[in-house]
């Protein structure tokens, strides 16, 4: 699956940028500075002032692609669930049965990112930081318009419509799809924070395992 995610190129809604970031040297920079900001400082405290130092360019730059730093965080974010969505397309191809598709599902959003220089233009591990701690809050800000609101959600809605469809697949008569497809991928997110940086909040420990097993539990009446 690696291999084929090497030459996967992300495309993302119009909505989440003012200048495609991928199309120059400049915007690609911007991308891979402000991950590693982001996930050393979070969210509140990151600037584009801070950025543009790290990047010795401009605010004036950086607001060519982004016009604020919720924007960008929801880019980055929208990179991550299309990335997770490819992923599980790759994890569950040639698998017939939906059940044992839907453990697959559970393998893939247990996993830790790991950062492959060669197939990412980003540190994924650390967008992977970033989404589990900060990427929620940017979901409560006011949009400018539907539009915005669409764009801003379309690859998570993309994730969790895939997984809502296996669940459905599944069983037929169970009636939450979508909100068991949400809770799962949410869930993991959370339990992936907690585990790191809130363990008192959590029983799943430090292996991925722990935090399979637990996402298995909330799916057995579907899978058994």
């Amino acid at each position: 699956m690696q291999k084929i995610l090497e030459h996967y190129t992300v495309s993302l809604d119009k909505a989440l940028y003012a200048k495609d970031p991928v199309s120059s040297d400049i915007g690609k920079d911007i991308l891979r500075e402000s991950v590693k900001i982001l996930a050393r400082e979070g969210l509140e405290a990151f600037t584009f002032k801070k950025l543009a130092t790290a990047m010795s360019s401009t605010e004036t730059t950086i607001y060519r692609y982004f016009n604020n730093k919720h924007q960008l965080v929801m880019y980055l974010s929208s990179w991550y669930w299309t990335q997770l969505e490819w992923k599980i397309v790759f994890a569950t191809a040639n698998i017939p049965d939906p059940k044992e598709q839907l453990l697959r599902v559970v393998e893939v959003l247990s996993e830790k990112a790991q950062h492959d220089p060669r197939s990412s233009i980003v540190n994924e591990e650390l967008v992977q930081k970033i989404v589990t701690r900060d990427a929620y809050k940017v979901f409560e800000i006011s949009w400018e318009s539907d539009a915005q609101k669409k764009g801003y959600y379309k690859a998570f809605q993309d994730l969790n419509d895939r997984i809502a469809d296996i669940i459905h697949r599944c069983d037929k008569s169970y009636k939450f799809s979508r909100a068991l497809a949400t809770t799962l991928v949410e869930t993991a997110q959370r339990q992936m924070c907690f585990r790191n940086d809130l363990p008192h909040l959590t029983d799943v420990g430090k292996s991925e395992k722990q935090t399979q097993e637990f996402l298995n539990s909330l799916v057995y009446n579907i899978t058994k």
